[in-house]
């Protein structure tokens, strides 16, 4: 048996999956999505390349509604005082304050937020997250892009997404998912690294997996460290 960890492109989209090639598997391919979001497919050994990403291909409504499902199965987030949440790869309790003026801020080991009376704890919280996501993403993405030299980045996009944490299109516009600014800095720069890869190469060739490895030597503990906790950040 060969497990190994790999990225399919669909539609735009980076899908991260994990491949086990078993040599007592004789002809079916089989994909399951585990409690954790995490996808699986199980093939013969000898199994073609193209033919496993034509498999999960056909698969992707199946895959983004079991997704899906999957989320809205997961016990919801609370957004009351003490309630923990994700920031940078660290769990912090939140610290609710009645206020005057809305505003959120991370002191003290944790995220206080401010709030008037009858105001949604979750639209703020929300709010600061994607203003965090936005600088962020930004600096680093503007480092990278600098530091190795990269074409130009015409703009930079977030938006909540359930299967992918980034996305990279021939006009050279990235995409990423709000929810990473949840996750570990490395992590984030993984991804970062990941998608301005794309702009030199659209597909996960060879020369891809040869730039991205020679920029981000690590990239593989990085990526199965969000595979692992990813479904923890996408969490509602």
């Amino acid at each position: 048996m060969k497990i190994t960890d790999e990225t399919i492109c669909i539609q735009g989209d980076s899908v991260a999956y994990r491949l086990i090639r078993s040599r007592i598997r004789r002809k079916s391919l089989a994909l399951r999505v585990n409690n954790k979001g995490t996808i699986q497919v199980n093939v013969p050994h000898d199994t073609d390349i193209k033919a496993i990403e034509d498999f999960i291909i056909a698969k992707y409504s199946w895959i983004q509604s079991t997704l899906m499902e999957s989320d809205l199965n997961t016990e919801p987030l609370s957004y009351n005082d003490g309630s923990k949440h994700f920031y940078l790869g660290e769990h912090y309790p939140l610290v609710l304050i009645l206020a005057s003026q809305s505003r959120v801020e991370l002191l003290n080991q944790a995220i206080v937020i401010y709030h008037r009376k009858n105001v949604s704890i979750e639209n703020l919280l929300n709010k600061w997250y994607r203003q965090q996501a936005e600088e962020l993403f930004s600096k680093r993405t503007k480092l990278f892009r600098n530091q190795f030299d990269f074409p130009e980045v015409k703009s930079i996009k977030l938006r909540n997404m359930k299967a992918r944490w980034g996305s990279c299109n021939s006009k050279a516009e990235i995409t990423y998912n709000i929810h990473l600014i949840k996750a570990q800095p490395e992590c984030i720069d993984y991804v970062i690294i990941h998608e301005l890869c794309h702009l030199l190469h659209p597909n996960h060739g060879i020369g891809f997996y040869r730039l991205q490895s020679q920029l981000n030597p690590f990239y593989k503990q990085h990526k199965q460290l969000l595979n692992d906790n990813g479904y923890q950040y996408i969490r509602k």
